[in-house]
Formats: structure tokens, sequence, C-alpha cells
């Protein structure tokens, strides 16, 4: 049933751009405002992910978790929050180990409360995706995304190194 109501609205998102007014042209400049429907649907899925990690984790302590997170960020020169399985977990991992670095591992799905964790993580960072890497109490993203580009878009653009010595990780 997702599914199809997935489908429905792209369907719906596509077809929405067959029935924009052609508006005509004047001698005096107009400000056209447009919004894609396709971001507007991203948007829904996006706030649609975090409100079902928090419905999986069910209830729990908000600021407890939230504590949490913010004590291990601090006490960690570099934190990564992963899922053992995960592909990019485990790539990101490997260029941390490729670098000699030191740093605190939270496999989220091992953890008693990983999945409040999770939840906790989507309303602090509006992402719940995992690897989720803090570098010298700095959000950094994961493998290859977020604020700073992950762990390999700062390797390649040569600011890693300088980043986890800061930290004392390496």
């Amino acid at each position: 049933m997702k599914v199809f109501a997935v489908l429905f609205l792209i369907s719906l998102a596509t077809l929405s751009r067959a029935f924009v007014p052609v508006v005509p042209q004047t001698s005096r400049p107009t400000i056209a405002l447009s919004v894609n429907p396709l971001d507007i649907l991203f948007a829904v899925l996006k706030e649609g992910k975090v409100g079902l990690v928090k419905s999986l984790a069910g209830e729990y302590d908000a600021p407890a978790i939230r504590t949490k997170i913010d004590c291990l960020v601090e006490e960690s020169p570099v934190l990564l929050m992963s899922f053992t399985t995960c592909p990019f977990c485990i790539e990101a991992k490997g260029v941390l180990d490729s670098k000699g670095a030191k740093y605190t591992v939270m496999e989220l799905n091992e953890e008693e409360d990983g999945k409040a964790i999770r939840a906790e993580m989507g309303d602090m960072l509006g992402r719940t995706s995992v690897p989720a890497i803090w570098i010298d109490g700095t959000f950094i993203g994961g493998c290859n995304d977020g604020p700073l580009g992950g762990v390999n878009g700062l390797q390649k653009e040569g600011r890693l190194d300088g980043m986890l010595k800061a930290a004392g990780a390496i």
C-alpha cells in the first residue's frame, strides 16, 4: 500500500507540470515563483522517514537520549554512529582505519536504545541515516554526504587528515 501511495504521489507530481499555465510576456519585468512538485514530494518523504524512525523507536526519554548523544560527541574525538551491516558505515570505518584514526563507534543496531538514538538524530540533524560522524564535536555527515561532505568528501578535498590531527585522533 505504501509503495502505491509513493507511486501515486510521483505520478501526481509529474502530471502537475502539464497544468502549469503559460503566462504571456509583458513589457515590464515580472518575478515568477515556481515550486518543483518533486521537491515538495522529497521533503514530505524525508519528514515521513524521520516520523517512521520515531514510531519504530517507541516511547523513550528524549532528553536523556539527547544528553547521551551530546556527551558522546563531547567525549569522543571522533564519533561514528553506525549499523554493523551498512555498506556505507563499513566504508567510512575503512577510511578512518586507513588513517590509523582512533574513533568511537556506536553500532545502533546492537544498542538497547539504538532506535531512540537514531530518532533523536532525526531531530538534531534533520536526518536519520548512518553513518553519522562527528569530528571534534563537528558533524561532518556520513560516508559521502552531509554538511562537510562526509569522510570521503573531506578526504578528496585533503581536509580529513588535518581535522583528525586537530581532534587528536591521529
